[in-house]
Order: structure tokens, then C-alpha cells, then sequence
């Protein structure tokens, strides 16, 4: 695993980490780990009013460009742990995303993200939302081959 944290982390500027704050709700914010290979742990100089305890978390490494294509991505599943001088997380699985193990990343990511979206309207009871593509063709025509034009 850290063949492949050495290999694509030094690819992204920042993380995002992943956690239950103090009172059992998600939390997320961005964060810069830092690898220390010896001690299999990344390190992590989080702010203040991050009251996290340590536990289970992830970090998600994500890029894309302005228009939200290329886009590149892992997530390491792991523990948040408080360490000798900060936090650190410690992780326990690396799940590449999209773009990181090549033209089977993309089918992956096509097949879970309908799977995961489909189980999540299943639990709620909703329905799957209609898409006004009428709507999205006449917004689309307006802006021409360049895009959108301030108003």
C-alpha cells in the first residue's frame, strides 16, 4: 500500500479528511498529509476547532480541471489517531478512484456510482430524480460553443 501512497499523493496538493467529530457528526475539511514512511502514518497539522476524537476515518486525494473533467482520485480508509506532536492517520486501505488503475478505474467508477446511488434512494424511498434536459439543451444553446457569457 505504500508503494501507492509514495507513487500518487505527491500528484495532489491537499486531502480531504473524513471523520465523526465529538458528537458523532461527519466532519470534513482539507488537510496536507504528510507521509512518514518509518512510522507507516500520515501526519496531519490540523486546526484548532477540528475537535475530532481519534477513530475511523478516510482521506480523499481528488483533482480535476475547471470544468470538472480529468478527473483523478484515491481514498485511503484508515484511523485518525492523536501522535506525538499532532494527529496522524493511519491508513489501512487504498481504493483508487477514477483515473488511477487505468480503463478499469472508469468502468468502476461508472458501475459503483449508479449502484451506490441507486441503494441510496432505495433506503430513503425516493424516487429518482427527473432531469429537465429541455431545460439544460435551452441554457446550453444560449451560451454557444464558448460557454456561458457573463450577464
Amino acid at each position: 500500500m505504500w508503494s501507492k501512497i509514495a507513487r500518487y499523493l505527491p500528484e495532489f496538493e491537499s486531502a480531504v479528511l473524513s471523520a465523526l467529530d465529538a458528537g458523532g457528526r461527519p466532519f470534513s475539511l482539507r488537510c496536507r498529509p504528510q507521509p512518514d514512511r518509518e512510522a507507516a502514518v500520515l501526519r496531519l497539522d490540523l486546526p484548532d476547532y477540528a475537535r475530532l476524537p481519534p477513530g475511523p476515518a478516510s482521506l480523499l486525494c481528488h483533482r480535476h480541471d475547471e470544468r470538472l473533467w480529468n478527473l483523478k482520485s484515491f481514498v485511503l480508509r484508515g484511523e485518525l489517531e492523536q501522535g506525538d506532536g499532532g494527529w496522524v492517520f493511519r491508513p489501512l486501505e487504498f481504493i483508487p478512484g477514477v483515473a488511477i488503475g487505468g480503463l478499469w478505474s472508469y468502468v468502476r467508477f461508472l458501475r459503483d456510482g449508479r449502484r451506490t446511488t441507486r441503494r441510496y434512494l432505495e433506503t430513503r424511498g425516493l424516487a429518482r430524480p427527473q432531469i429537465p434536459w429541455d431545460d439544460w439543451l435551452d441554457v446550453l444553446s444560449e451560451a454557444g460553443p464558448a460557454g456561458p457569457t457573463p450577464s
